[in-house]
């Protein structure tokens, strides 16, 4: 620190003056662009972080208090042989069923060769409301952009129009 001092006294009043001048501009700089553009980066990326999760936090909460007034027995009691139910629900959806197999007595395998991924999706997901539920689900991809489905669908326990009556008797 000596050496560098008595070289700027070694200076005239001119050098000093741009030494100060350039010393200050390189402080400014170092200010800026190493500590405050940085920080305000962090900060503005925090923030939108923030929001994000306070909009997703608050659509799961929607959900849940939608969850909460639904019925608890929002699954509709099934009319009929399962795969009448579910065949019935697929062409309700728009969609042409292939085959229709009965695997034992609540039990249903259907084959669907053609269907776009997001209608399929959402059909498969409404089926709970219906009382059915997946077991098993294959979907392949063709070359024209749509799937062929191949779904084993059960029925759902406890939901059959007779138990649904006994548990209300009782």
């Amino acid at each position: 620190m000596g050496r560098v001092s008595a070289w700027f006294i070694g200076l005239t009043g001119r050098e000093r003056w741009l030494v100060s001048v350039a010393g200050g501009l390189t402080a400014l700089i170092v200010l800026v662009y190493g500590i405050i553009l940085p920080l305000g980066t962090a900060l503005d990326d925090a923030a939108l972080r923030h929001r994000e999760v306070t909009m997703r936090a608050g659509r799961i909460v929607a959900g849940l208090e939608a969850l909460k007034r639904a019925p608890a027995a929002k699954a509709a009691a099934l009319a009929g042989p399962v795969e009448q139910v579910a065949g019935a629900s697929a062409q309700a959806a728009g969609f042409v069923v292939q085959s229709s197999q009965r695997q034992g007595s609540d039990m249903v395998v259907l084959t669907i060769p053609t269907a776009r991924a997001t209608a399929a999706l959402a059909w498969l997901d409404g089926l709970g409301g219906q009382g059915l539920a997946v077991e098993q689900l294959t979907m392949t991809p063709a070359p024209d952009g749509t799937i062929s489905v191949n779904v084993t669908l059960r029925r759902v326990v406890g939901q059959s129009a007779g138990q649904s009556e006994q548990r209300g008797g009782s």
